[in-house]
């Protein structure tokens, strides 16, 4: 019997796969340095199977590749009513989880760990950072991601050129930023982002590559790419293909993913608090410390959600 295909990037798929994209960031994030073979930390041996050092690179370019993609389709339905309003909403969309996110951190810290709680604190809210200073790279990529995404959107150009543009200032900051010395965290995932763009201009094109095809090329790709010379840069550029034509295939859809990809922002900036402090306790149990990292990231956003930004 021929499988019934999804809608491609459907509307709840789409913030579904959001929602993958986060819990595979805080995966990530926890297993990064990692003291897995250290006295005294349990890590079971066959978890390295499942090289949890890709996912939260993976994680960052399905949520670059969605941003652009779904940015680029909003501001081109909108082409000649870009105002205040909508701006203003996005930047809401942007800030607030940052301000909700400091209001946890110091309280966290305040609970936690006093001693941090000196005037570097301040610096870091000023300049829009997160302590401990580790995650602050995303904000300050995505923020002029829009900016430079708003700017192409207020000129009278073809999509076709705001695509080009696109592509010509990701390369651009992506050579600038490795010449500097940045960490490669910096740069290889930023590619994803006017791919998003791509897909959504030639919706129609990618819309009938048959994903039963497409799917499996993209990981044999992946796979290769991992074995026989690793290039990370064009690793996470596959990667968001390889999602968005296996949600074609299965169904990802539910409420709880739905709910953390709505909330990515926030859900991503709470994640830092989380495992830095409120479930350090568990971080010699790897398995444990990624449980309750997930778990009570969750409960602080739906609480965020519920007591703050109803």
């Amino acid at each position: 019997m021929k499988p019934r295909l999804r809608t491609f990037l459907g509307y709840d798929d789409t913030y579904s796969l959001r929602g993958i994209a986060m819990l595979m960031i805080i995966i990530g994030h926890a297993y990064n340095g990692y003291p897995k073979t250290d006295a005294g930390y349990f890590y079971p041996d066959w978890l390295d199977g499942l090289h949890m050092e890709l996912w939260a690179a993976m994680g960052v370019a399905v949520f670059l590749f969605l941003s652009g993609y779904g940015m680029f389709l909003a501001l081109d339905k909108r082409q000649g009513s870009i105002d205040l309003k909508y701006v203003l909403s996005k930047v809401k969309r942007l800030f607030v989880p940052l301000l909700v996110y400091w209001a946890v951190e110091l309280i966290t810290l305040l609970i936690f760990n006093r001693q941090e709680l000196t005037t570097h604190i301040f610096r870091e809210i000023i300049t829009f950072s997160m302590h401990p200073d580790v995650e602050n790279w995303f904000f300050k990529v995505i923020v002029p991601a829009y900016v430079i995404m708003f700017g192409l959107f207020m000129t009278r150009i073809p999509n076709s050129i705001r695509v080009n543009l696109l592509f010509a200032i990701s390369f651009t900051y992506m050579l600038t930023i490795r010449k500097a010395g940045f960490g490669s965290w910096w740069y290889d995932t930023i590619i994803a982002l006017p791919l998003g763009a791509l897909v959504a201009y030639r919706r129609d094109v990618f819309e009938k590559m048959h994903p039963l095809i497409t799917f499996p090329i993209c990981l044999i790709c992946m796979a290769s790419i991992f074995l026989f010379h690793y290039n990370a840069i064009v690793f996470n550029a596959i990667a968001p293909f390889m999602f968005i034509f296996l949600i074609r295939i299965v169904n990802i859809n539910n409420k709880l993913l739905n709910f953390i990809g709505f909330n990515s922002f926030l859900f991503y900036f709470i994640e830092c608090p989380v495992l830095d402090e409120i479930v350090k306790f568990s971080y010699c149990n790897f398995p444990l410390y990624c449980l309750l990292a997930i778990c009570v990231t969750y409960l602080l956003t739906k609480i965020v959600k519920l007591a703050v930004l109803r």
